[in-house]
């Protein structure tokens, strides 16, 4: 396989891994890790947060993501900057894309999508490439990071296309409707779902119109982001002819242990698979250091909780009221 433009499939993906792994020494190094990686799981009440020992992931939740460090540093996504090793496929869906083989994983199919142009991470004006993408790629469960919820190059658009189920979200999600969703709208197209008693609330869209997942997605960006994209990690897979998007909104983008000094010290900066229940450690003693009472604390200060995330209620409400009765 050599560089090229692509017709976006799950199949392409597949066979892009494969060849990359022959070819490039430190991803198959990485990859075949995977295998050996520790993980240990703890029970949340219900659901589950898995822990994961992956020394390889130091580059990503030690990434300094401040501006001055990003402007010092070359952008690690833009093309003439990629490794010579790294085959990278191009396809379009509104902006030109490219298909890559993430060579530090976390998951046993890791792809990173980033925009071919160097602009800004932002998903508002991406949201139907994310949909379309995530339609062509239905094997995987797509993810955005926004530029302060764990994004390691905030400066540079791109998403993530992961193993779907590796995640305990993506499991728990297709189980938990009666007991941690709230239907807020339900509509012919689909539905709109307030999600509770999760450690990491949010939100859940099911439906099976693109035009329909977008009027859900800006209603919500609309009430939380007053104006502005807000923070939020955004997870979505395409089923059955249906559109399953979960977001998590983001209050803080790292908790109070990462610059800790000492023992006190996690060094953890929580992205999408982390929200996603699969909580990365790059350290061994901070992986000895995880309890479910840390979990809930770390949880606790990134994400909503149940009373923070209900306010948000009455005014998704009375927005979708007003979309509904303009002439």
């Amino acid at each position: 396989m050599t560089d090229a433009v692509i017709t976006l499939s799950s199949e392409e993906a597949g066979r892009l891994l494969q060849e990359q792994l022959k070819r490039w020494p430190l991803a198959a190094a990485n990859y075949h890790a995977l295998r050996l990686v520790e993980t240990r799981s703890y029970d949340l009440g219900g659901f589950t947060i898995r822990t994961q020992y992956n020394p390889a992931r130091i580059v990503s939740s030690g990434a300094k993501t401040d501006a001055k460090s990003i402007e010092k540093r070359p952008c690690f996504l833009c093309l003439h900057h990629l490794p010579k090793e790294q085959i990278k496929l191009s396809f379009r869906f509104g902006e030109e894309y490219l298909l890559l083989c993430n060579p530090y994983p976390i998951f046993s199919e890791h792809f990173t999508i980033p925009s071919v142009a160097h602009q800004p991470q932002e998903i508002t004006s991406r949201l139907e490439d994310f949909l379309r993408i995530s339609r062509a790629l239905d094997k995987y469960t797509l993810f955005y990071n926004g530029p302060k919820s764990g994004a390691s190059a905030p400066d540079h658009a791109h998403f993530q296309a992961v193993s779907s189920y590796e995640m305990p979200l993506d499991g728990e999600i297709d189980t938990i409707q009666t007991s941690r969703e709230r239907i807020l709208i339900d509509t012919e197209e689909g539905s709109l779902s307030l999600l509770t008693h999760y450690v990491r609330n949010g939100f859940v869209i099911r439906t099976k119109s693109l035009e329909q997942a977008k009027r859900f997605f800006y209603l919500l960006c609309n009430v939380a982001g007053k104006g502005e994209e807000p923070d939020m990690n955004l997870f979505c897979r395409y089923r059955n002819e249906m559109w399953q998007i979960v977001l998590i909104l983001r209050k803080a983008h790292r908790p109070w242990q990462y610059a800790a000094q000492g023992e006190e010290q996690i060094l953890t900066s929580p992205g999408a698979a982390d929200v996603g229940g699969l909580f990365i450690t790059p350290r061994r003693e901070d992986f000895d250091k995880i309890t479910v009472a840390v979990l809930r604390d770390i949880y606790g200060q990134v994400c909503y909780n149940d009373a923070e995330i209900a306010e948000f209620r009455d005014k998704i409400m009375a927005n979708w009221h007003n979309i509904k009765n303009k002439p």
